[in-house]
């Protein structure tokens, strides 16, 4: 069973009039490196933030274990992936992300192309979740 504090945004290009996918666009980050993430994506890449939530995401066992005392929303259905990542004589390193779940194999295309497939160690974990802002 896990939850982490996470916060949900809207992600928009420096080029991008806004009339996409907005579903497309949201952005699921752990709470303890949102800050570090957002001035990246603002400052390094010149993306564009907005619709900012924080809340909870829960693995499904958590969630349904404490889905009466959440609040009354209806939760994101968020899938954690993970995968262990080695290069050459590095240890390896955990690569953790949060995507929305309809959208999951659209994501994982363009996601993946970041990776080379070689240096991915074992299998790619999906755990399906939710996010509840509160």
């Amino acid at each position: 069973m896990r939850k982490i504090e996470m916060v949900r945004c809207a992600v928009r290009s420096p080029n991008d009039p806004g009339h996409g996918d907005d579903a497309k666009s949201l952005r699921f980050v752990p709470s303890e490196i949102f800050r570090l993430w957002q001035y990246l994506m603002v400052n390094v890449k010149g993306f564009k933030l907005s619709d900012t939530v924080t809340g909870v995401w829960m693995d499904e066992e958590m969630y349904s274990r404490e889905r009466q005392a959440l609040p009354n929303v209806a939760p994101d259905h968020v899938v954690e992936v993970s995968f262990t990542y080695v290069r050459e004589t590095d240890v390896g390193r955990p690569v953790i992300r949060y995507f929305p779940q309809d959208h999951l194999e659209s994501i994982m295309s363009v996601f993946l192309k970041h990776f080379s497939k070689e240096h991915i160690h074992g299998h790619t974990r999906k755990i399906p979740g939710f996010f509840v802002g509160i």
